[in-house]
């Protein structure tokens, strides 16, 4: 085999390779695409629940407020509710928190993978 030949064979098996990991990072953005869309979706409706729940409290809150019979009464409605929302709101940015967490690593964990085994099978 000459020199040119294997040039030529060398050169053909590195594009092969190439071809191959650049495919399989296609397949891996298109599988991070699919999770972040699936998991911004889980997050989207996680915000539409709190919100729910949220306008639900303050909706529940006017309610007691406006059959108060006496202004301590009233504020301590006000100041109960004050509490419980805090620890509500307090939760639920925790619940926020650790989902977008999730989502970034299962969104990012398939490119990742994929750049791990290109940089194997290129090495």
């Amino acid at each position: 085999m000459s020199e040119l030949d294997k040039g030529r064979k060398i050169a053909s098996e590195t594009i092969e390779k190439g071809t191959a990991a650049t495919e399989q990072m296609a397949r891996s953005f298109e599988q991070s695409g699919t999770a972040a869309v699936e998991k911004m979706r889980e997050y989207n409706l996680k915000i539409i629940d709190m919100a729910r729940a949220n306008a639900e409290a303050a909706f529940e809150l006017a309610r007691q407020l406006a059959t108060a019979k006496t202004p301590s009464e009233f504020m301590e409605l006000w100041a109960s509710h004050a509490r419980k929302q805090f620890e509500i709101f307090s939760e639920q940015t925790k619940d926020l928190t650790s989902l977008g967490q999730k989502m970034a690593g299962e969104s990012v964990e398939p490119i990742a993978r994929s750049v791990n085994q290109a940089f194997k099978k290129a090495s």
